[in-house]
């Protein structure tokens, strides 16, 4: 296969509108790769598009990750074999509502700033691209491959306009191997093109947008104009649905008016479905998005984004509407039918085993000795949660406390009592404590909720989580204190044998038998407060009594026929007694 760009997409000679949907393997199980992949194919796409995240696959300086949900290779020789092509975007950064846009949080200890031409920060890029593209670069049509094109950076517009930068983003990708068309994307707006795209450098502008294709293919006509280029229009991001917040509804966009904006993009050039199958953001992955009108606003688990495809990689209502499009548009093209797989609501169980935080914290965490309180990043943790303990008695004189510049919840206990949690700009508000004995000592458990991931507060302080400046009692910042580092990365070293107290954050156990081969399910947790969920092991995201979603997504390849072993971290002190399975989620809907 010959892949051109002149005027027009060319594949093998003859002109060709891209049609493709964005798959983040990284929040798709190994199982749904395929299911996914294949039902892009079957509702007329050509094209298969992915991010590719730094931290997940270097989660520490210098350790690679390319297993698992992490094993990039494998997910494109999916796609290879479903006859799709590929655009890899490994920008540096990524964005996409995803931890710090996709830079390791070791970055922040490591460089003086993200997105620049900072040394430290650029010799970060080129090991990361040392280790990753060569892992692609048979991918590529140029070698025999399916991969046709890949990304400069990433929507850089919108944050600067150093093209000395961009040009050495581009200069790593062709130092590793790189030979196919390049090409940026930006937001569909002169500005933005402006300061984002490389036209002088003979690579591809893309525009992203959700709707209006005419106005803002007409702003790409006129950045390409004034650089005398004629390239074909492609909308690289056409936003189809959108993410979710804690605490609202989720948010809808109508299938029809959708497919409708969909045929509008083909009528007029290409278009990249962001997202066509959204996933989940299991673990700690999910970002925030920060403004000073809206504040610090966290992502949810689910990433469903209200896409053709929902979180579980079945066909919705939109799904069809787009596949009608694309079949009135190319009546010959024949397509496949789409894979539907079934969800079912196993048996509920009972816990069989509970301990206490408190008393697991040897097992659980690594704790170390300072004179002062650090953030997680100066410890290296990159995700979770931190734990900070008085190393002395607390003075008797005084019982007023305040935590200050911490991020971005923070629960106080005096003796391993709780006080108050404190949430964002309550934090630093002045806490109160009764009675204080001569041994008594306070500690503060601050989880990571997520680090911005777009706008002008990706490279703020604020991207440093923990206590950044310390907890003062009275006037004076209490010095030495215990900080035990909980990345909860797995359930294995939770130590069951020990007490459980109530009132309290805790892990509960349960087992789950299930016969014969596992499928899809939902873990009910609309009776819990809030924490995280192991399963087999592997910690497959948040819940938070505020919603929207009240189930947690938990896919079949996680489980296993016979025995598996199901942790809840509550952190609000509720006791969970039973857990609960749905065969569909439970959403807070919009009214």
């Amino acid at each position: 296969m010959h892949f051109e760009i002149k005027e027009e997409f060319y594949f093998d000679g003859k002109p060709e509108r891209i049609i493709s949907g964005a798959i983040h393997y990284f929040r798709i199980t190994p199982g749904k790769w395929r299911q996914s992949l294949h039902n892009l194919k079957a509702m007329g796409g050509n094209t298969v598009e992915t991010y590719v995240p730094w931290n997940m696959h270097e989660p520490k300086k210098g350790e690679f990750n390319f297993e698992g949900i992490a094993d990039l290779p494998k997910f494109l020789d999916i796609a290879t074999e479903l006859g799709l092509y590929i655009i890899l975007r490994p920008a540096p950064y990524i964005c996409a509502e995803w931890d710090f846009g996709g830079f390791p949080a070791w970055l922040l200890e490591e460089c003086d700033r993200v997105r620049s031409r900072d040394p430290k920060y650029m010799a970060a890029v080129d090991a990361y691209y040392k280790e990753l593209i060569p892992r692609v670069t048979d991918y590529q049509f140029t070698r025999g491959g399916n991969l046709i094109m890949m990304q400069v950076e990433n929507e850089y517009g919108s944050y600067s306009d150093n093209k000395e930068y961009l040009r050495m983003n581009r200069d790593l990708l062709v130092k590793y191997g790189v030979d196919v068309p390049l090409m940026t994307s930006d937001g569909g707006w002169d500005a933005v093109l402006e300061a984002g795209t490389m036209m002088e450098e003979g690579i591809l502008p893309t525009a992203n947008f959700g709707s209006r294709a005419k106005e803002n293919f007409a702003a790409l006509e006129r950045i390409m104009t004034k650089h005398n280029v004629k390239k074909p229009y492609m909308c690289m991001e056409f936003w189809d649905g959108w993410f979710n917040n804690w605490g609202k509804p989720v948010i809808r966009r109508d299938p029809q008016e959708t497919a409708q904006a969909f045929r509008e993009i083909l009528e007029l050039g290409s278009v990249n479905m962001f997202m066509f199958h959204g996933g989940t953001n299991f673990a700690f992955w999910n970002g925030a998005n920060e403004s000073r009108h809206e504040g610090y606003v966290p992502q949810v688990t689910s990433y469903d984004y209200d896409a053709p495809l929902n979180e579980y990689a079945n066909p919705t209502a939109k799904y069809y509407a787009f596949r009608e499009v694309v079949q009135e548009l190319y009546p010959d093209k024949v397509l496949p039918e789409p894979i539907i797989s079934e969800a079912v609501a196993y048996e509920s169980v009972e816990a069989t085993n509970k301990v206490s935080l408190f008393e697991t914290l040897d097992t659980v965490g690594e704790t170390t000795i300072h004179d002062v309180t650090k953030p997680m990043e100066a410890l290296g943790q990159g995700y979770g949660y931190i734990l900070y303990d008085t190393v002395n008695p607390i003075q008797t004189h005084s019982g007023r406390f305040e935590i200050v510049d911490a991020n971005d919840r923070v629960q106080f206990y005096h003796n391993n009592e709780h006080v108050v949690t404190q949430i964002d700009d309550e934090i630093g508000q002045e806490i109160i404590i009764k009675e204080i004995g001569d041994n008594d000592h306070v500690q503060v458990l601050v989880e990571n909720r997520g680090r911005t991931n777009y706008g002008p507060y990706l490279t703020s302080p604020r991207q440093n989580k923990g206590i950044r400046a310390g907890v003062r009692q009275d006037l004076y910042f209490i010095s030495e204190w215990k900080h035990t580092t909980l990345p909860l990365e797995t359930d294995e070293t939770v130590d069951f044998s020990r007490k459980w107290k109530e009132n309290v954050p805790a892990f509960y156990e349960f087992n789950v038998t299930i016969e014969g081969e596992p499928q899809d399910t939902f873990l009910d947790m609309s009776d819990l407060g809030k924490g995280v969920v192991f399963v087999n092991g592997v910690n497959i995201g948040r819940y938070w009594e505020i919603g929207p979603y009240y189930t947690m997504y938990l896919p079949h390849d996680l489980l296993k026929t016979g025995a598996n072993r199901i942790t809840v971290f509550e952190t609000e002190g509720k006791e969970v007694t039973k857990l609960t399975f749905a065969s569909e989620p439970k959403i807070m809907e919009p009214k």
